[in-house]
């Protein structure tokens, strides 16, 4: 993990909330900031045909700064994990 700011102390909050998104459903742009939309397909066992519904499920907001760091640490992450984002833009992504 790097630490895009040095000299901060990094404190490791185990009790912090853990969410799983199937997708980005969106992004946005307030007031310089990036507001990105997260998503959860998810089934509702009531009522037949039990059809996926795409449901929000989280809105995370960074400054921009943070979300550039953000999208760098994450593309060199996949990168030393060999999957390449690049790929996916090409049409090769990879399944893990």
């Amino acid at each position: 993990m790097t630490n895009p700011t040095p000299g901060l102390l990094f404190s490791d909050d185990l009790s912090a909330p853990e969410v799983f998104s199937t997708g980005a459903a969106g992004f946005g742009l307030l007031l310089g900031n990036v507001v990105i939309t997260f998503e959860s397909l998810r089934y509702n066992h009531d009522t037949p045909p039990r059809q996926p519904t795409r449901t929000v499920n989280l809105r995370l907001v960074l400054p921009v700064q943070s979300a550039q760091l953000l999208v760098l640490g994450l593309n060199d992450y996949l990168v030393k994990q060999g999957l390449d984002p690049t790929a996916a833009m090409k049409g090769d992504a990879t399944a893990n």
